[in-house]
């Protein structure tokens, strides 16, 4: 088993989103393992008043560009390296920049965390400076996952990118998925005989799908389904969501709850009868599995790692990405249906349990470390 692994990170571990919750679950896990972990995280410091479950060594951002951060970062990580033995380096995006060569010539093992929604939507985004934006891309972002000794992605759908995209090989790319906190699984869930409790819950942005969503909905009201309540819960531009609301004239039935610690996201599942998340891109859907977790169907889109974490028709409602009319008429269905609603979130909350656990996922990463490092004697 691996002594000791450094894990690099390129925000705040203080910072919304599920990309830094998984850093610091794979991080404790590990831990609890037996491995020695200590984050790197692109920071001025640990985030106040929250405590880490391992060491935490801040890299500072740069002051020019935070595609440079690795460079704070490669000079942490050769700090530690300095005063210890360190077994493996693994990285989760652009601020692994500079740490191949150097890690090469120590023997250390190099990892990537492959986490990107998708690798294709970043490739495909159009700019104004396009040659630049090839130029920077290939440099801090596909170059590491090249030179990596391994890749660690959460779905087939990213396994299947990474190869495509960057022709890298397949035996360096190790499929992991995520855990799923085991106090999803602990909510409370009962039969009402109705479902009219919804929830969105995760970023605001378009790309996981809230506009979505609100237009969904709003045809659903047009339709005559208005005994309903959503909430939605999350980070990000709530007067854009607000706006959309209005046009959609759905705001009175709409309750924006703002970020919730996790004991009052928890409070919210239990009161939800249906998540409606339909993300228009991931690479593995950790919101959709938290939801099914906690024993509530989902509607989602049939796009990327999604239809590896729902079981379509059994555990939730997946529709072709963009169409809201499709989604619109899923809700209505779970509405009209609510035993079968409430037997798919039992079914949904069996399977994710059974797939996806944390310890299971450090687990997995251990061994491939160890695989990656046999390869490279």
């Amino acid at each position: 088993m691996s002594r000791c692994i450094v894990i690099t990170h390129q925000h705040s571990l203080g910072s919304p989103g599920g990309g830094t919750r998984s850093c610091l679950q794979i991080a404790a896990h590990l831990q609890q393992l037996g491995a020695e972990v200590i984050l790197v995280p692109v920071s001025r410091g640990p985030a106040a008043n929250q405590k880490m479950p391992v060491p935490v060594l801040a890299a500072p951002p740069s002051r020019v560009h935070y595609l440079l951060d690795g460079l704070s970062v490669a000079k942490r990580v050769q700090t530690i390296l300095a005063e210890r033995q360190v077994d493996a380096v693994l990285s989760w995006a652009h601020e692994a920049a500079f740490l191949p060569k150097f890690l090469r010539l120590k023997g250390v093992t190099f990892g990537m965390i492959a986490a990107s929604p998708s690798y294709r939507l970043w490739v495909d985004r159009k700019t104004n400076l396009q040659i630049l934006k090839s130029v920077t891309d290939e440099w801090f972002r596909w170059r590491p996952l090249r030179q990596a000794d391994a890749v660690f992605v959460s779905s087939s759908f990213t396994q299947k990118e990474l190869i495509t995209l960057f022709q890298l090989e397949h035996n360096r790319i190790f499929t992991v998925h995520r855990g799923i906190d085991i106090k999803f699984s602990q909510v409370q869930r009962s039969f009402t005989g109705e479902v009219s409790n919804f929830i969105f819950y995760g970023s605001l942005e378009p790309l996981k799908g809230i506009f979505d969503a609100i237009t969904a909905l709003g045809r659903v009201s047009n339709r005559g389904w208005r005994n309903w309540v959503l909430k939605v819960a999350g980070w990000g531009d709530e007067e854009s969501i607000r706006q959309a609301l209005r046009e959609h004239k759905i705001d009175d039935r709409v309750i924006l709850l703002g970020r919730l610690e996790p004991e009052e996201l928890m409070q919210e599942l239990a009161w939800a009868n249906l998540a409606i998340l339909p993300s228009q891109a991931e690479s593995f859907g950790r919101a959709i599995a938290e939801a099914q977790a906690s024993g509530l169907p989902v509607v989602s889109y049939e796009v990327g790692s999604v239809p590896e974490v729902v079981e379509k028709g059994v555990t939730g409602w997946l529709t072709p990405l963009g169409r809201v009319d499709l989604l619109a008429e899923a809700i209505i269905e779970a509405m009209q249906n609510p035993e079968k609603s409430f037997q798919m979130g039992l079914a949904g909350r069996e399977r994710v349990t059974q797939l996806f656990s944390w310890e299971q996922t450090a687990m997995a990463i251990l061994d491939a470390i160890e695989e990656a490092k046999r390869r490279q004697t």
